[in-house]
């Protein structure tokens, strides 16, 4: 059996980042995981645009999929952090970027839900997964 690293973008709204302004949210568009993907990572950034404050901090939740639970003909996700998976919260003030990688479960895909606590800054985000996969 082979086993392969493959990376995959997270986009949002087709673009590899998106800016976050300050306490407001931002869902990333869907990704997939390969058929035969077996484990996760994701590393997330958060780069702030101005000069870090303290609570300069982002909020990254994973909004996963099983697919379609109803049958309706569309997966369905989690609607944001009240439901998602907590990942990491990102302190700009402590890094600027600040980077972290975390272990994710492998279902059918998912999308990324970045929330900022900032007070004024805006904070741009970006995330790319290593999906091992077995042939």
């Amino acid at each position: 059996m082979a086993v392969a690293n493959n990376e995959v973008q997270v986009e949002w709204s087709s673009s590899d980042s998106v800016s976050v302004t300050s306490e407001s949210n931002q869902t990333s568009d869907a990704f997939s995981f390969t058929a035969t993907a077996f484990a996760g990572m994701i590393t997330l950034k958060a780069d702030n645009a101005g000069t870090p404050a303290s609570g300069d901090t982002i909020d990254f939740y994973l909004l996963p999929t099983c697919g379609d639970p109803d049958g309706d003909g569309s997966d369905e996700y989690p609607n944001d952090d009240s439901d998602g998976l907590f990942l990491a919260q990102l302190d700009t003030n402590a890094n600027d970027p600040a980077i972290a990688s975390v272990t994710i479960p492998v279902t059918k895909g998912g999308k990324l839900y970045a929330k900022s606590n900032a007070a004024s800054n805006s904070i741009t985000v970006s995330a790319c997964i290593n999906e091992k996969t077995a042939s």
